[in-house]
């Protein structure tokens, strides 16, 4: 009985082994198409095994489904393997003899069943794809129109807040100014931009439409290479800007580390140079502390030229034809237009340097007298003692002759003089007096050094005297030139000198005095007695011939 027990417990764990067995080694050449097991493969060929070999049918029926063809024809032809089975033209499986050994069938009757049952799966799979795809493709183009009509009633909305905030703000739209110079009015900027928003909108509104349209046509199946086609128009130029990019980016990243660079070398120059500019440091004798700013800006422009050759390199086309040909025309423009610039910047410079005039000065450049307003490298900006503004070119300056009234009132005082012509019969020493007298009377001549006067000619009717006067307000030249020439007309009134020159002494009654009222005159002043009236044989004789005439 025992041995009855034992053996009955072995076939049972032996059936039990079996059955596990069986159930955990499923089939695995299952080839599965549209989620239904269309073909079981009996096994593999040479190394691919079964399930691998299943894979690949399963690969090759996707991608024949995704041909978009109904047909699926079918060929069953003798390879040195076996049965080839190709539908559409594409090889798809092939069946061995060992897979006929395995079905007990002849090699190409299994492939003429496999073929059979794979081109009806195929069909089958397609139509039901298709059916599945027109409500797809529905419902797609249905949200393609609910998000375009979105998309456009955001924009216009868009379009109108923005309109009413720019007129909200129309007053406060800034003009476009570049050094006090009005380039763009308030109006016109206004206008600028409005108009800007407005191509915004439409460019927006286009390219919305434009996307929907080929989002439409893709989903349709008779014009889908069409708007597959024309995407690729649109498409392939952003992508290959978008890949230009993307690998510009590391010249990029070169060209932000040398702007950085510049632009803090550029602060560091404006703020050693404008330090010395008001006098906070000193940079030696070799800089004067009035040319600080032009040689900060000659140190800029040398950075800012240095950083652009190294700039120069990494801006994709500088290297083309293109390129060389738009900077051999440009070179030639630059040179054959801006011959006078050039010489007026190198004039400017020269002229920093020589300091010969600082701002603030009273100076002559050429024809033109009046006080340095400002000073640039092309130009010269003087404001005349008539209240107008005169810009004299660099060159100009340079070549014209140049007096600086200022840096001789800093160097002992700047002499004003004027001339006055006195007859023989006034003592010398008594308008040497007088002179001097009414210049320390003016305001704005200095008492010291003391006026002088000098005596510059010796004519037949009179003797020509020379005030000289030391000023220190050479800005005010013209109106100390008044008050001196009042001071001496009242200073030669009260001493009895008349102020006589020989056209005015001819005109005149020359024994009859000049002097006004109330200043004291010669008591042997006589006139001439002089009578005008006719004789009456003339005065008949005359109006005879008026008569007759």
């Amino acid at each position: 009985m025992r041995v009855i027990r034992i053996a009955a417990l072995g076939m049972l764990s032996l059936t039990c082994a079996l059955a596990a067995a069986g159930r955990a080694a499923p089939p695995t050449g299952l080839v599965r198409l549209d989620g239904r097991t269309v073909l079981v493969l009996p096994g593999g060929v040479g190394s691919i095994g079964a399930a691998d070999r299943a894979a690949i049918v399963e690969r090759r029926l996707q991608g024949l489904l995704a041909q978009n063809d109904s047909k699926f024809p079918i060929q069953v032809q003798r390879t040195g393997t076996g049965w080839q089975i190709t539908i559409a033209g594409q090889a798809v499986l092939t069946a061995t003899s060992a897979d006929g050994l395995a079905e007990h069938l002849a090699a190409k009757a299994l492939a003429e069943r496999w073929a059979g049952t794979l081109q009806t799966s195929l069909r089958a799979a397609w139509a039901h794809n298709q059916r599945r795809s027109l409500w797809r493709r529905l419902l797609i183009i249905l949200l393609i129109l609910v998000l375009t009509g979105a998309a456009l009633l955001a924009l216009r909305l868009a379009r109108r807040r923005l309109a009413e905030a720019l007129d909200a703000r129309r007053a406060n739209v800034p003009a476009l100014r570049f050094r006090g110079l009005e380039i763009v009015s308030r109006e016109q900027s206004f206008i600028g931009i409005a108009r800007a928003a407005s191509i915004l909108y439409l460019l927006a509104a286009v390219t919305v439409i434009g996307a929907a349209l080929l989002s439409l046509f893709d989903e349709v199946p008779s014009t889908q290479r069409y708007a597959q086609v024309v995407g690729s128009w649109i498409w392939r130029p952003v992508l290959v800007i978008l890949r230009g990019f993307v690998g510009y980016l590391p010249d990029l990243f070169f060209i932000l580390v040398i702007i950085v660079a510049t632009r803090l070398a550029l602060r560091a120059i404006t703020f050693i140079f404008e330090q010395a500019h008001r006098g906070v440091i000193t940079l030696g004798p070799w800089l004067p502390q009035d040319v600080a700013r032009p040689t900060a800006t000659l140190f800029k422009a040398a950075v800012v030229v240095i950083a652009l050759f190294f700039i120069a390199p990494l801006i994709p086309g500088t290297g083309t034809e293109a390129a060389k040909a738009i900077e051999v025309v440009i070179g030639l423009m630059i040179s054959l237009g801006s011959s006078s610039t050039v010489g007026n910047l190198i004039a400017g410079t020269v002229l920093t340097y020589m300091r010969p005039f600082r701002l603030g000065d009273r100076v002559k450049l050429g024809e033109v007298t009046g006080d340095v307003m400002e000073r640039t490298f092309l130009y010269t900006k003087l404001r005349t003692i008539k209240n107008e503004e005169v810009i004299v070119p660099s060159l100009q300056a340079l070549g014209a002759p140049l007096v600086n009234y200022s840096a001789g009132a800093e160097q002992g005082g700047l002499i004003l003089h004027t001339s006055v012509t006195i007859g023989y019969d006034a003592p010398w020493r008594r308008v040497h007096e007088l002179l001097i007298q009414a210049a320390l009377h003016t305001d704005g001549i200095l008492t010291e050094p003391a006026p002088f006067v000098l005596q510059t000619a010796l004519d037949d009717s009179y003797a020509a005297y020379q005030i000289n006067a030391y000023s220190n307000r050479p800005n005010e030249m013209a109106s100390i030139y008044g008050r001196l020439h009042q001071e001496i007309q009242d200073a030669f009134n009260e001493g009895g000198i008349e102020i006589l020159s020989p056209h005015y002494q001819q005109l005149r009654d020359g024994n009859a005095s000049s002097i006004p009222a109330g200043y004291p005159r010669r008591s042997d002043s006589r006139r001439f007695q002089v009578d005008t009236r006719l004789p009456p044989e003339s005065a008949s004789q005359a109006a005879a011939g008026d008569a007759g005439r």
